[in-house]
C-alpha cells in the first residue's frame, strides 16, 4: 500500500541493496546458513534445492530505482519522485531478543547507501503483533511463513497472507491458487513442482525481502546420532532420522 513499494522494480532494488550474507555474519549466525529467495518444500530444503536469491548488487539496485523514477534530484542523499521522498518506517518487535532491532538498524544503513530512508520504530511484542495483524505499518521486520516446510495452513491463512485484503498489502490470486493446491497435493514431486511455480512469482513480484531462514539451537545426548546434517534439525521434529548409539559396557 505504501507508494514506494507499488513497483516491483523498487521491491527488487531494496533486496539487491542488502548484503544478507554480511548480515548473517554480523548477527553471529552459522556461516553456512543458506540465503533463499522464496518458499520451498522441506524435501527441497533437505536436498539443497533452494530458490536462488537475488545477489547483493547495490549498483543494480540504484539502476532499478532510477528506472522506476525514484531519483535524487536535489542531491540531498534521498531519492524522490513527484515531490514524494523515498521514506518509510519499519516496525521491529522487542521481546527477549535484540535481534529484530539489530537487523532493522543494519538494513537501515544498507538502504541509506542507495538513497532510501528507512526509519526504525521498536514496539513491544504484543503491540507489534497487533499492528501487523491490522496491516498498520509501512514495513515490518518479522517472521515470514515458509508455508510448505513449517506448517500446513488452512485456506483462510493463505488468503490472509496473499488474498484480497492481505495483511501486508500484497495480493496475488494465482499465488493463492497454487498454495491452496499444494495443501491438498500428496505426491511430493507434484508439490515440488508447484513450489517451483511459486518461486517464479516471487522472482517476478519480490513481495518480501527474505533476510535469512529462522534458526534454532538443539541439544542432544552424545549417544544420539543422525542429526549432524543442518537439513535435519531440530531433532524434536525429525526423530525418525535419529538412532541411539549403543555404548560398550566397561569390563
Amino acid at each position: 500500500r505504501h507508494p514506494l513499494f507499488r513497483d516491483p522494480r523498487v521491491r527488487r532494488a531494496l533486496t539487491l541493496a542488502i548484503n544478507r550474507r554480511e548480515l548473517v555474519q554480523m548477527l553471529n549466525l552459522p556461516e553456512d546458513l543458506p540465503i533463499v529467495g522464496g518458499m520451498f518444500t522441506l524435501r527441497q530444503f533437505r536436498r539443497g534445492e533452494l530458490p536462488e536469491p537475488l545477489p547483493y548488487d547495490p549498483e543494480r539496485a540504484a539502476q532499478l530505482l532510477d528506472a522506476a523514477g525514484w531519483r535524487d534530484q536535489d542531491r540531498d542523499g534521498v531519492r524522490e519522485r513527484g515531490g514524494v521522498e523515498a521514506r518509510f518506517t519499519a516496525i521491529a518487535r522487542v521481546r527477549h531478543s535484540a535481534l529484530p532491532t539489530q537487523m532493522a538498524i543494519y538494513v537501515q544503513a544498507q538502504l541509506r547507501r542507495v538513497g532510501i530512508r528507512m526509519e526504525v520504530q521498536t514496539l513491544e511484542w504484543a503491540l507489534a503483533a497487533a499492528r501487523r495483524r491490522a496491516g498498520e505499518f509501512d514495513a515490518a521486520i518479522n517472521f515470514f511463513p515458509n508455508i510448505a516446510a513449517t506448517w500446513i495452513p488452512s485456506r483462510l491463512r493463505i488468503r490472509e497472507w496473499f488474498g484480497e485484503g492481505s495483511r501486508f498489502g500484497y495480493t496475488n490470486p494465482e499465488l493463492v491458487r497454487l498454495l491452496e493446491t499444494a495443501v491438498i497435493t500428496i505426491d511430493p514431486e507434484a508439490k515440488d513442482q508447484i513450489y517451483r511455480e511459486v518461486m517464479e512469482i516471487f522472482r517476478a513480484d519480490q513481495p518480501v525481502t527474505l533476510l535469512f531462514p529462522a534458526t534454532a539451537m538443539g541439544v542432544a545426548h552424545r549417544r544420539l546420532r543422525g542429526f549432524s546434517s543442518p537439513y535435519r534439525l531440530p531433532g524434536i521434529r525429525s526423530m525418525e532420522y535419529g538412532w541411539i548409539e549403543e555404548e560398550e559396557a566397561e569390563p
